[in-house]
């Protein structure tokens, strides 16, 4: 079973390797891992994408929550959550095939971020499925190069009732509302 997870953990040198380490000793491949900071520079949010048994992933889930620099670890699998892959992928063009690029590009919403005389670079924000589905339209195209981001996640509910990740007067982002006690 494919689970995602979220672990958020100290910023610090060699976490990733300690947390990747846990699953490598289970014999867990990781399928992807995406890590950045989070609102606190002291802490980043690293996703974790693997295929495993669910004994052996919550082992390895186990392992990592031992871990003195991680700080929560959570399975989203048993919850609804927000997830996306960055795609950044050079499309090999001529001038017959520029007008099926921008096709597939306008069909998925990515945007064209650089053009060549023999290339197009398209930038793709979404699911996996999505990524998946435009690298097979365009693949018979031919792709000059690619890199994804892997993917990145965070549960999609509101943090524990009584806790705010952000203090609303400290963040030019959050809107104010006209309760009592808003500003």
């Amino acid at each position: 079973m494919k689970h995602t997870l979220s672990c958020l953990v100290r910023n610090q040198p060699g976490v990733l390797a300690r947390v990747s380490a846990a699953f490598a000793s289970k014999g867990i491949n990781i399928e992807s891992l995406a890590v950045g900071e989070t609102e606190d520079t002291n802490v980043s949010r690293v996703t974790i994408v693997v295929v495993g048994d669910d004994r052996t992933v919550l082992e390895a889930e186990e392992q990592c929550k031992s871990l003195d620099v991680v700080i929560e670890l959570e399975d989203l699998a048993s919850e609804e959550y927000f997830a996306r892959e960055l795609l950044l992928i050079k499309v090999r063009i001529r001038p017959e095939t520029i007008p099926r690029v921008m096709q597939v590009a306008e069909l998925f919403q990515a945007r064209v971020i650089g053009l060549t005389d023999r290339a197009l670079t398209l930038e793709l924000a979404s699911d996996h499925k999505a990524i998946d589905a435009m690298l097979k339209m365009v693949r018979p195209l031919g792709i000059v190069s690619m890199a994804r981001s892997g993917q990145i996640a965070i549960p999609a509910g509101d943090e524990d009732e009584g806790e705010m990740a952000i203090e609303p007067e400290s963040h030019p982002y959050v809107w104010r509302t006209g309760r009592s006690g808003a500003s």
